[in-house]
């Protein structure tokens, strides 16, 4: 099956999860039919670090939010684009988290 939406790129998405985020407790994600997040569970910070892509009509936002002051939003109108945005955007959050901690 082709990948058109997002709610076919489960497996996908699942598994990048578990590549990138395996060794850490607190992250966790949500899959829905046209949106996908992943969120650090942090005490300390009640806004804590989430990266996620939403399927618009005819594009895919994927937004970054570090859990301090930096977000980023990218819209992308190619799937494989945007799901390579938010590849990179869930690693530059495993990397801050592990950073920070």
């Amino acid at each position: 099956m082709i990948n058109t939406n997002i709610k076919n790129s489960h497996i996908r998405i699942e598994n990048l999860y578990k590549s990138i985020f395996a060794q850490m407790p607190d992250i966790s994600i949500a899959m829905h039919d046209q949106h996908i997040e992943i969120r650090h569970h942090d005490e300390s910070n009640i806004d804590a670090a989430a990266v996620e892509i939403v399927e618009g009509d005819l594009s895919y936002t994927i937004r970054y939010w570090d859990g301090y002051s930096l977000a980023e939003v990218i819209e992308e109108h190619d799937l494989n684009k945007a799901l390579k945005v938010f590849k990179n955007f869930s690693k530059k959050m495993a990397r801050n988290i592990q950073r920070f901690k």
